[in-house]
């Protein structure tokens, strides 16, 4: 791939001459070789990087027809991301995660805390708490509440006699919808 300067005939030309491909990219004009011969099958992994591509370009384009989340993700212009539409394409590409799950201060009462740190490149948008048994059943679950430190909390709403062996399960979501889950076992 290179490029082409400004007193080339070529330049802000796009299209196909022969064996050489030419497209516009950031305001210049970039050549590169054409494919040459059949394509082989995609990997199954090249597929699914070209799925993940596909849906976060459907995403990036019902958020540009939304003029609210328009002018939500135009926040985030920058020299890299210079569209609502790339900010987000890039968002979609990337999960929250969870840097802290904290149930020190849950001891089987009701409205003992849980207390969950997320963080995404845009900002996490709901995290839900599960309270699991030893083995495996339910206890409770439920949305955990934004505070104003910006973490999350979860407050029990049911007893139990005792916590041992109990499962505490975070899942923090961005707004594509990409969750990040962490476990903890008490």
């Amino acid at each position: 791939m290179g490029r082409v300067s400004q007193d080339s005939p070529l330049y802000g030309k796009r299209g196909r001459i022969g064996p050489l491909i030419l497209r516009q990219l950031n305001g210049e004009t970039i050549v590169q070789a054409a494919e040459r011969g059949p394509r082989k099958p995609r990997s199954e992994a090249q597929q699914a990087h070209l799925d993940l591509t596909h849906r976060a370009r459907q995403y990036g384009r019902a958020q540009t027809n939304d003029p609210a989340a328009k002018a939500l993700y135009a926040t985030r212009i920058t020299k890299r991301c210079t569209s609502a539409y790339t900010v987000a394409v890039q968002d979609y590409h990337n999960a929250p995660e969870i840097t802290v799950l904290d149930a020190s201060g849950y001891q089987g009462r009701v409205g003992d805390a849980v207390w969950v740190r997320a963080t995404d490149d845009f900002g996490v948008v709901s995290v839900y708490v599960r309270l699991l048994a030893p083995d495996g059943g339910l206890r409770e679950e439920g949305l955990a509440s934004l505070q104003d430190t910006g973490d999350w909390l979860y407050r029990a709403t049911r007893p139990t006699s005792s916590v041992q062996g109990t499962v505490v399960e975070a899942k923090a979501y961005d707004r594509p919808g990409n969750v990040a889950t962490e476990r903890l076992a008490l």
